[in-house]
Formats: structure tokens, C-alpha cells, sequence
């Protein structure tokens, strides 16, 4: 999205009842005394007076309350669910940082960068937990007690996947040789299955059959299958002033996403340079052109491509509702074209 609210009518819609529910969501916390807790949720959250960049695109949430009114249901009803999801979502963010030892997002200091690792840590904990309760506030839209278990179970699944794909991604890090289908299965946790439920819930407060809520659990993995791939492009190739982080931290921490992957198995020039103790910025830069000359870069972004077009496939075989279907496109592109 750009790093940019979304601009149609429907979308703007959208978005802000995501920010009237979160903060709803987060009114569990309670009026007493604990602003330097709330402080911290509000500032991750993009909503502190300090943030000078962007706030999250509430991608996940978005594509909630766009299947459910694509398949006929009211998106409103979605709200507790879409809130559910991105504040899973936010909690794995927090986590993510310290696993990985980022210290920007989006242009800003990191939770545990700015308030230490004990306290990040806690606060991700508070927003898993924030997220589970949310999905619980379906009844309070009228939502019987079957489909709300039925959301529950979706969510939990997803974030035990998410933890395994993370467990994976970490342990690559130590690895000298990770297959192109590894890493799919590890993207697969780390992003895809909660962008998978992000489509699966929305289908099932929609009311969708069986078969239906399959497909567009489907459509879900294949958009976040691509984000990942995008997203590890941006973080070899991604402008830091539009990204929000380093474009070497991948590099230095030796990561083994997609692109760097291609790089091991096809360049010797690459492994060279990967086999060096420390990296300044012209071996940097050296290791960016390895990848350039095996492809990596070309063919990283023809498999987030076809992604993409297996979930626009998928997506127009469901023959959603038009208003929905057009967005739903909209933002599929976006997330391939996005530069953050």
C-alpha cells in the first residue's frame, strides 16, 4: 500500500473502523494507572505524537472485512476478528525485532531497542493476548458461539505455525544450504499461515461453506507467500528512507532469505564474499552485484509474481461481490509493487 492509507471510499471506511476497534480492543487494559504500558502499545502502533513515519497498512485486517463482504456478509461484523489479527500480527513484530536485533521499523527505534529487551518482550506477550480476547468480542456483533470457536481455533492454529516458521527462519541462520522449498515452508509460518487465517476468518463470519473458506485460506497463503518474497527483495533492494529499515540487514546478519539463497547455489563470487567475517559497505555493495549477475533478484520477483497470480486466479474463480472483488485486486497489486 505504499506506505499509505488506502484512498478509495470502501477502503477509507475500513480503515478506520480498524482504528476505532483496536483502541476498543485495548480498552481491556483498564484507566488505571499504566501509562507507561499504554505509552508503548500507542507508539508501536503508529498512534504516538513521537511517530513521524507511517503507521502499519492493517493489510491483514483489511483483507478480513474485504472476503467477508465479498462473500456476502456484513464486514462490520468482522471487526473483533480483523482487530484479532493484526494484533497477533503486532505481537510477532515485537518479537520478530528481537530475535532478529532490528532496530528500526518503519523509520523508528525499535520497542526493545527503545525501552530494552525485558519490557519488549512483555509487551508482544500483552498483545497476543489482547488479540485473543478481541476475537472473543464477535458475540458482541451477534456472531452465534460455533463460528466464534471456529475463529478461535483458525487464529490459534496460525500462530503456532507463525512460531515454527520463525524457529525456522532462525535456524537457517546456521545452516550452510537451505533449498528454495525449505524456505517456502518457512515463509509459509512465518507470514503466509496468518495472512491465510486473515482470509480464512473473514470467510467464516461471512457464513461461507467449507469449500469456500478453503479457497480463500488458498488465496491468503498465496498473497502472503508473495509479501515475503517482496519483502525480502526490500530488504537487500529496498530505499531505507521508503522501507523504514536497513537494506543490509540481511546481508550482515546473514539471513538466508530467497534472493540470498539463489546467491549461494549459483554464484561462487556470492559465497565468497558470504564467507567473510565482517562486512563494510563496498562488500555490501559487491555481494548486492553477485546477486544481480546470478538472477537472483529477476527470478525472486517472477516467484512473488506468480504467487500473486495464483491468488487473482483463485480470487476471480470465487466470483466475489464487485466493490469487494475490485479491492481485494487492488490491493493484491500493491502488495507487489509496494516499496515498504
Amino acid at each position: 500500500m505504499n506506505g499509505k492509507q488506502p484512498q478509495t471510499q470502501l477502503a477509507n471506511e475500513m480503515f478506520s473502523a480498524i482504528e476505532n476497534d483496536l483502541r476498543a480492543a485495548l480498552g481491556v487494559i483498564g484507566d488505571k494507572n499504566y501509562f507507561a504500558f499504554q505509552e508503548m502499545i500507542e507508539y508501536h502502533l503508529g498512534w504516538h505524537s513521537e511517530i513521524t513515519k507511517v503507521k502499519g497498512k492493517r493489510i491483514r485486517p483489511l483483507l478480513t472485512l474485504l472476503i467477508c463482504g465479498a462473500l456476502g456478509g456484513k464486514w462490520q461484523n468482522a471487526l473483533p476478528a480483523a482487530t484479532a489479527i493484526e494484533l497477533i500480527h503486532n505481537f510477532s513484530l515485537i518479537h520478530d525485532d528481537i530475535e532478529d536485533h532490528s532496530e528500526l521499523r518503519r523509520g523508528q527505534q525499535t520497542v526493545w531497542k527503545k525501552w530494552g529487551t525485558p519490557r519488549a518482550i512483555n509487551l508482544g506477550d500483552a498483545l497476543f493476548v489482547i488479540g485473543r480476547l478481541s476475537s472473543h468480542r464477535l458475540a458482541d456483533q451477534g456472531i452465534d458461539l460455533g463460528t466464534t470457536l471456529s475463529v478461535v481455533k483458525v487464529l490459534d492454529q496460525a500462530c503456532l505455525q507463525l512460531t515454527i516458521g520463525q524457529d525456522l527462519d532462525l535456524l537457517f541462520e546456521k545452516r550452510d544450504h537451505v533449498s528454495e522449498e525449505e524456505y517456502l515452508d518457512m515463509i509459509y509460518g512465518k507470514t503466509a499461515a496468518l495472512i491465510a487465517a486473515a482470509t480464512g476468518v473473514g470467510a467464516i463470519v461471512a457464513g461461507a461453506d467449507a469449500v469456500k473458506i478453503r479457497a480463500v485460506e488458498n488465496i491468503g497463503k498465496s498473497l502472503g507467500l508473495a509479501f515475503q518474497i517482496q519483502d525480502d527483495i526490500l530488504g537487500i533492494w529496498g530505499v531505507p528512507n521508503k522501507t523504514g529499515k536497513s537494506a543490509t540487514d540481511d546481508l550482515q546478519t546473514r539471513k538466508k532469505t530467497l534472493p540470498i539463497i539463489y546467491g549461494l547455489a549459483r554464484s561462487q563470487e556470492f559465497v565468497d564474499l558470504w564467507k567473510m567475517p565482517s562486512s563494510d559497505k563496498a562488500t555490501l555493495e559487491a555481494m548486492r552485484n553477485a546477486l544481480h549477475r546470478a538472477q537472483a533478484l529477476e527470478d525472486a520477483r517472477a516467484l512473488a509474481e506468480k504467487y500473486t497470480d495464483m491468488a487473482e486466479e483463485s480470487l476471480q474463480a470465487l466470483e466475489p461481490e464487485g466493490t469487494y472483488a475490485s479491492e481485494l485486486l487492488s490491493l493484491s497489486r500493491k502488495l507487489l509493487s509496494r516499496q515498504n
